[in-house]
Formats: structure tokens, sequence, C-alpha cells
């Protein structure tokens, strides 16, 4: 069994669930892709943003140009602002129920609605269903979000299909911002393989009936992510915008509060438990 090394600079362990590299000197992936932030030329990204939205831009304004993923969190108001106000996009904004849900993240999802006169979806999967799911995958594989991940990276994707809506935009990349599993350079957009690893601990909603004789069609069907011929005729993309943005959440979530209206509460509990 391999030893635990922890990163010199950033103290993320070589356990991280997304799969964590240190060079020679003891710095992790994660720390060694961040450095890109200060040396690539964020203008000429955010040019190259531009040219790739441009072609699905409406010209009768009759429609939505882009899905745009939310949640109640910093980082969807920051995601809304770079779209909306900035690209000059009219995003359909979309979220899933995880029913995890307090009063604060209520209002700042109203918040995002109102503030940047978005329309939004929301799904709100039978809760009967959600605790079956939910039931069988904690005793199966110590989860007991496989729900609210699935439900929130496959909902965009139905979608985009469903209203034939080609572009999702998504904020920052996880791998990327946590471990460096990819450089900003390589433009990484979404991909079915990269959710079925690594949000979904390897199990699709397909899976789960012949993993647990409680679950049923009538349970998982919303889970199912489209097919490729679905994706195909639409030419769905997931583009992230923190390869186009020099990511930087805390500055963001400051922005967002100033100006934007984002309420913050203190944690109930120790921070990222």
């Amino acid at each position: 069994m391999a030893a635990l090394m922890h990163c010199r600079r950033c103290l993320y362990t070589s356990a991280h669930p997304l799969g964590l590299m240190l060079d020679a000197e003891g710095i992790c992936s994660g720390c060694r892709v961040h450095e890109e932030k200060d040396r690539l030329d964020w203008a000429e990204r955010w040019q190259r943003l531009e040219s790739l939205v441009a072609p699905y831009r409406s010209r009768s304004g009759e429609t939505y140009d882009c899905i745009v993923p939310v949640s109640g969190a910093g980082d969807s108001h920051y995601i809304v602002h770079l779209v909306k106000q900035r690209l000059g996009l009219n995003p359909l904004l979309v979220t899933y129920n995880k029913y995890f849900n307090t009063s604060l993240g209520i209002r700042n999802l109203a918040n995002l609605r109102i503030r940047f006169d978005c329309d939004l979806i929301q799904q709100n999967v039978n809760p009967h269903a959600v605790k079956k799911i939910t039931r069988a995958t904690l005793r199966d594989f110590g989860s007991d979000y496989w729900h609210c991940l699935a439900g929130q990276t496959v909902f965009p994707v139905q979608t985009a299909v469903r209203y034939r809506i080609p572009l999702i935009l998504w904020g920052a990349h996880q791998g990327l911002e946590q471990v460096g599993m990819y450089s900003h350079e390589d433009e990484v957009e979404m991909t079915r393989r990269h959710r079925q690893d690594h949000d979904l601990m390897g199990r699709e909603a397909d899976d789960l009936p012949t993993m647990f004789d409680t679950l049923k069609e009538s349970d998982i069907w919303q889970y199912r992510y489209p097919d490729d011929a679905a994706l195909s005729a639409i030419g769905v993309r997931g583009v992230y915008l923190g390869n186009y943005v020099r990511w930087d959440p805390k500055a963001q979530h400051e922005q967002m509060i100033e100006r934007c209206g984002y309420r913050t509460a203190a944690f109930a509990r120790t921070f990222d438990t």
C-alpha cells in the first residue's frame, strides 16, 4: 500500500478521490495547473469564448441561446452574471431539487431569476423515488448523495435535448480546479464518461435496478443520460467557463454579495465535512 502523501503547498493528499499526482518537489498536479492562471492571457481567452458562443446566439430573440445549470450558491450567480451581462446571451436556467434545501438557498435561487431576469426550470423528482434510490445507494456503496450528483448533471443535458438548445455553459471543471486533471489549455468539455466515472462512482441509472430489486424503471428513468444519437442530432456540448475566465471563487463570491444580492450564512458545522 502506497504511503499517504500531502502536497507541500495546498495540503491535499494523494488519496483524493479524483486522483492527485505529486512531483519531485512535493507539489501536486492541482497546484501546478493553478500556476497557469498567472501566465495565461485571459483577455485572449475571453475572446475565444466570445467566438465560441457566437454561433449559438439567437438572432430573433425568441428562443434561448444556452442552458445554465444553477443552484442557490454564489458560483451560480457569477456564472449567470458572465453569461447574461458580459456575454449578452439569453440563458435558460435549470436546477435539480436535491431536497436538502435551506430557506437561504431557496431565496438565492429566486434572486437569480429576478436579479438577472431569467427563466428557470426546476426538476422535482417524486420524493418516494428519491427515498428509494437514496436508501439503496447508501446501503450498497455508502452514498446518500448519488441522486443529487446524478440529477444535477443529467437534467441540463435532458433539457438541452428536449428543447433543442445545444449549448450548456458550466462554471469551473471540478477535476481541473481541484486536482489538475486537465490544463486550461486543453479546453476540456462535458463528457458522459467523466460524469459516470467521477460524479456517479461508476454507477449509471440503468445499473441500479440490476443492483437493487426494490428499484424499477419508474424510479430511475429521470436520471438516464440521453443516448449518443439524441445528443448528436442536437449537437449538444457542455463548455466550462473556467477555461476562459480566471476562476477565483473567493473573489467571485465577494463580488456577487456586493453587486448582485447574493446572501451567505455561517457554516453550521466544521467546514466542508
